[in-house]
């Protein structure tokens, strides 16, 4: 799925070009996306946690398959947009029901470790996906891409099927009487590891969905090819893959998981920012290093951070909130940067999404001491009997058995 998603979001810019949109329709296109996440993420978690997530995986990659496929038999702006709304609606399960699974694996491993694997393999789609794109663009154009697209995730929704026949009817949660709760819901909000978190994630989000949507156009008008454009994207991807693989000694090096989740908000936002002032490939190479330096660690300890700070019959409710903030944000600065950037030039879209993430990064700051006091709340109530007694619940649902900080994990 996230190959597929990669090229698309590469696809999205370049396409909307040749149709002759210009940057403000640019941003709302790649907002679009955005606006199911904020209307249906907490109804959406609660859908998977009763249905449970590896049903609703496997209906959200079928759904995914209509993004492409709309495209291939009805190209034009209106197609466009209908595979950007099929890509929000159906994006948000897959994302939701992967999150769960993860969260529920008994391997033995920490949350950190398995949601580390579980974004190496994100990663790695997004670092073949932009270059896989560039290649068939330029070899073949955009309607046999969009069919090559629909191949992958078709074999995307093969994958998920046997995904499905072996976890069944598995919950993520024992229960989801507090899901709909206002109690349950100030508590997770007042959480300072959900609002770091959010922070972390909805500021990285708001500066790559500016990068995606603007990138390609700019480098599309100083005369780069879609191969050259393609692997710039990917450079990125690969810099986050390489960079999981050293991600726990990276997460003690920096201090643990609260200050590496400030160093990667501020390498992004340096990332991207400086994108107003690169001129040459090499730069842009330099800064795609720098971006996934970010990613590649940022996401992963965002969701470690909801993970571990909210209380397991809560965490659904914490992963869709996660979503919505993240997507709310994702939804409205694209379109209002389309404006800017209509208006003014991509210099300053990019130096503003960088300045945005600044801010998000120093609000994050303020909240470290608070996080890193109750992280060390978590570890001694991990450590403590009560912590290493026998559940009586199923073994699918097994706590970590070690702490956050220790070993790589998702993005």
């Amino acid at each position: 799925m996230t190959t597929a998603s990669s090229m698309m979001q590469v696809m999205v810019p370049l396409y909307a070009v040749s149709l002759g949109l210009g940057p403000q329709w640019l941003g709302i296109l790649i907002a679009l996306p955005g606006v199911f996440p904020v209307l249906l993420a907490l109804q959406a978690g609660r859908m998977v946690d009763r249905g449970g997530p590896g049903r609703w995986l496997l209906i959200g990659m079928l759904g995914m398959c209509l993004a492409p496929g709309v495209l291939v038999v009805w190209p034009g702006v209106a197609a466009l947009v209908i595979s950007r709304m099929v890509v929000g609606a159906f994006v948000l399960f897959v994302s939701l029901s992967a999150q769960s699974l993860t969260a529920v694996v008994d391997n033995g491993r920490s949350h950190q470790a398995n949601y580390g694997a579980y974004a190496t393999w994100q990663a790695a789609g997004r670092m073949v996906g932009p270059v896989l794109f560039g290649v068939l663009l330029d070899g073949y154009g955009f309607r046999l891409t969009f069919l090559v697209i629909l191949i992958i995730l078709a074999a995307g929704a093969g994958l998920a099927y046997l995904v499905y026949r072996r976890t069944g009817d598995l919950r993520a949660d024992g229960s989801t009487d507090v899901v709909g709760s206002g109690k349950a819901f100030k508590s997770i909000v007042g959480n300072v590891g959900f609002q770091v978190a959010v922070l972390a994630s909805a500021g990285i989000f708001l500066a790559l969905t500016v990068r995606e949507a603007f990138l390609p156009v700019m480098l599309e008008q100083m005369g780069m090819s879609a191969t050259l454009i393609g692997t710039l994207v990917s450079i990125g991807s690969l810099t986050a893959v390489l960079i999981r693989l050293v991600m726990a000694p990276v997460v003690r090096l920096l201090g643990g998981t609260g200050p590496t989740l400030i160093w990667t908000m501020a390498s992004v936002a340096l990332g991207i920012g400086l994108l107003a002032v690169a001129q040459s490939v090499t730069a842009f190479a330099i800064l795609a290093v720098v971006v996934g330096f970010g990613t590649g660690i940022g996401f992963p300890l965002s969701i470690v951070a909801v993970a571990t700070h909210v209380p397991v019959r809560q965490r659904g409710m914490a992963l869709g909130l996660r979503l919505s903030a993240s997507h709310l944000i994702e939804t409205f600065v694209p379109a209002l940067a389309g404006i800017l950037v209509a208006v003014t030039s991509f210099a300053v879209g990019f130096a503003s999404a960088g300045v945005i993430l600044g801010v998000f990064t120093l609000m994050s700051l303020r909240r470290m001491p608070r996080f890193l006091a109750m992280e060390k709340e978590v570890q001694v109530a991990a450590a403590s009997p009560a912590a290493t007694a026998p559940s009586s619940g199923p073994a699918t649902t097994a706590e970590p058995r070690e702490q956050p900080g220790e070993e790589p994990r998702e993005p």
